[in-house]
């Protein structure tokens, strides 16, 4: 939708413009957010932050301005800022420390980075283990450890029974255990 599309829907109704504007926009919008957000927020946070992003397209939208061409590149930057801002606000509530009677000793910033490069060191190692074990083994890794899903929900989207899935899973588990044993990572 370029803006010249969305000033004339604009100026037919505006109800209409901004429910076009949702339904071009929406998978586009959705796919930034969950892939800033995937990590540390829920499903409800995530489709909260989409619904934001229109709200704050709907409001900071100026139909006087004199622009022509595609509106996606105005919706992705507005998507962008606000599933980092969601993404601060998230992040800031769950590095809080509670403070009881006892002092607490925090890790200087030298040790957080290296703590950090070690953990994405590890993070790295564990995706390309799992990529290893193949279709469908890795998609139920990834489903079920990842995503939070049942055997069910997996078996649904696999094309599997329930049953295969749990037997799978374990095989799955052991294989990516001797994996990692033999990179020098212990679970």
């Amino acid at each position: 939708m370029t803006h010249d599309e969305f000033r004339r829907l604009l100026g037919r109704s505006r109800e209409e413009a901004h429910k076009a504007l949702f339904e071009a926009y929406c998978n586009y919008v959705y796919t930034i957010v969950f892939n800033r957000l995937r990590s540390c927020a829920s499903r409800e946070d995530i489709e909260e932050c989409v619904c934001d992003v229109f709200a704050d397209v709907f409001l900071s939208y100026d139909s006087d301005k004199d622009v022509s061409g595609d509106i996606s590149g105005f919706i992705g930057t507005i998507a962008r800022r606000r599933a980092a801002a969601v993404y601060r606000k998230i992040s800031s509530r769950a590095e809080t420390v509670a403070l009881d009677d006892e002092a607490v000793q925090l890790p200087d910033a030298a040790q957080d980075v290296e703590h950090m490069t070690d953990d994405s060191e590890r993070r790295r190692l564990l995706l390309d283990a799992v990529a290893e074990l193949g279709v469908p083994d890795s998609t139920i890794i990834i489903q079920k450890y990842y995503y939070g899903r049942s055997a069910k929900e997996i078996a649904k989207i696999l094309s599997l029974t329930p049953e295969n899935i749990r037997v799978r899973s374990g095989r799955a588990v052991r294989k990516l255990k001797e994996m990692l044993e033999k990179s020098g990572i212990s679970l």
